[in-house]
């Protein structure tokens, strides 16, 4: 990555004003990895404003900075005063403009340079003049950490910055027990504690940190929703509009809701759907060689990981229950075999 660095600083030598941008519906690693880079872009001189399409996980907004995040869809205006002065464009932890959602296209139209730092799959490079992006890494937030410390920008480093880069590498692998076989992952966890952070105040802070009606939601997603497809090794659980209100929904509520069927003996692939007034929104996660990032590109216009991914579907949600199952027939042999 070094040569790619390399042209990273040179372009930022000629710019003052930098967008920052995350994908929507955000998670930890998202604003995570976007908070540190504005950190690190202030202790250049530069002065960035971080975007989120949508609204953000309500257990994020303690990370220093969080407050400032401009949400697009809440203050179109004011967002579009700011970008449209940016002297360039950072998108972090997505690999395609389209996951800006209502965003992309006045994105898209804006005439400055778009840097990517991320970790995902089948980057659309077209879209930017540099794409700073490592599939074998855990989080886009180590991803960015990488970019540095060959940048030399370590000594400059807060608490804030490392509090944001650490929150992102652990909530994008289930605190470490995903997607993290690598030893270079670990190295970073080591270097980041030595600068003194509390990972049992951030776990605390991140993972409980809910409300009672989240807890409630999880309850009756759990018991009155999950179904188990044993022919196909699969679960899921889909929830309406109605009963996201039921329970008070706020977003982030159902954060690792998709990961509870791949507890049950013999399912090797699990999903979680959720209607919102837009689409359907899919989460995607397996065990084993079984590619939901594939399945996911192939039927539902998404994409990720080997082991997690995420998709939209714009058909009703009964509906695209139905596509989902339909779907997992040509995969039969495959599950079986996992």
């Amino acid at each position: 990555m070094y040569e790619q660095v390399d042209e990273f600083i040179h372009l930022l030598q000629d710019v003052q004003r930098i967008a920052v941008l995350t994908h929507a519906n955000p998670d930890g690693d998202a604003i995570g990895t976007g908070l540190a880079l504005a950190h690190c872009l202030r202790a250049l001189g530069k002065n960035p404003t971080v975007f989120a399409p949508d609204p953000f996980p309500e257990f994020l907004h303690w990370l220093p900075g969080a407050n400032d995040i401009v949400i697009y869809k809440h203050a179109r205006t004011k967002a579009r005063t700011i970008l449209d002065i940016a002297d360039m464009i950072i998108c972090v932890d997505f690999n395609n403009l389209s996951r800006l959602d209502g965003m992309a296209e006045y994105i898209r139209q804006l005439p400055v340079p778009r840097v990517l730092i991320d970790h995902h799959l089948k980057p659309a490079e077209d879209e930017f003049v540099l794409c700073l992006s490592k599939v074998e890494a855990c989080s886009s937030a180590e991803v960015l950490y990488h970019i540095i410390t060959e940048m030399g920008l370590l000594p400059s480093l807060n608490l804030s910055a490392v509090e944001a880069l650490y929150t992102g590498m652990m909530t994008d692998t289930n605190n470490f027990r995903n997607n993290c076989n690598r030893p270079d992952t670990f190295r970073t966890v080591a270097e980041l504690l030595e600068y003194g952070i509390d990972k049992d105040r951030l776990y605390d802070l991140v993972y409980n940190n809910y409300a009672d009606h989240r807890m409630r939601l999880l309850g009756y997603a759990l018991n009155e929703k999950m179904v188990v497809l044993p022919e196909y090794r699969t679960a899921y659980i889909a929830l309406s509009r109605a009963e996201l209100d039921r329970f008070r929904f706020q977003p982030g509520d159902t954060e690792g809701f998709v990961n509870y069927p791949l507890s049950i003996k013999n399912v090797v692939l699990s999903c979680f759907l959720s209607e919102n007034p837009e689409n359907i929104r899919l989460s995607f996660r397996s065990i084993g060689a079984f590619s939901v990032n594939r399945f996911s590109r192939a039927h539902f216009d998404g994409g990720g990981h080997l082991n997690a991914a995420g998709g939209t579907s714009f058909l009703p949600l009964d509906a695209t229950v139905q596509k989902l199952i339909q779907s997992l027939a040509e995969y039969k042999d495959e599950l079986e075999a996992v």
